[in-house]
């Protein structure tokens, strides 16, 4: 009680400065859980952003390595020839595929039931394209224009985390970080830092 009395001003100090970074932690992570909401709204994305890596990327706001691969795997698909089947098809009725794309976005947005549960399940991403040209360029009749719906989930390039190093018989608490291919782990001792290691992924599979 005499320590309180002694140090209430610092510890007051201290009481405040822990509220306002959990305040700020919490806000924070509410923001960031609204971001991914929007982020997981059904987006619209034309045949020639979905050729640009930068266009996939900017578009929905994913990393380069996930924009190449996203990139990589539309181009499979929608190759002449492609051998790659849709998982489910469904027909809208719409004047025009733009049209129709239109009320695909809106209504997977809004988890529309009428539609088939694949099409509203919870994806990282989901990509609505009107398909109006062959991989030409060239204009498709009108009876073989459709909307292509891709429902995405991205490889996660940021990873935080916690462990334990041993090393001569002695445990180091551990705190790692991952972006991509590299690798940050900090060791303490105690409270104190006292070591780092850096790691970088050579070969991937």
């Amino acid at each position: 009680m005499e320590y309180i009395e002694k140090n209430w001003k610092k510890l007051l100090t201290l009481l405040i400065v822990t509220l306002l970074v959990i305040g700020g932690a919490l806000w924070f992570f509410r923001w960031q859980q609204r971001q991914q909401e929007i982020l997981h709204e059904a987006q619209q994305v034309t045949q020639e952003q979905e050729q640009s890596i930068k266009g996939l990327q900017d578009k929905l706001q994913i990393s380069t390595d996930n924009a190449t691969m996203l990139a990589d795997k539309i181009g499979q698909i929608q190759a002449a020839g492609s051998t790659v089947k849709p998982s489910i098809t469904f027909h809208v009725t719409a004047p025009t595929v733009q049209a129709a794309a239109d009320d695909v976005q809106q209504r997977i947005t809004a988890g529309d039931t009428t539609l088939p549960a694949a099409a509203i399940e919870q994806t990282d991403r989901t990509v609505v394209t009107p398909i109006t040209q062959d991989e030409t360029g060239q204009a498709l009749p009108a009876d073989q224009q459709k909307v292509d719906v891709y429902k995405i989930n991205l490889r996660k390039d940021h990873r935080i985390k916690a462990g334990v190093t041993a090393v001569d018989g002695r445990a180091y608490p551990t705190i790692g970080y991952e972006q991509g291919r590299a690798e940050g782990l900090v060791h303490f001792d105690g409270c104190r830092p006292d070591g780092v290691t850096i790691l970088y992924n050579v070969v991937e599979w």
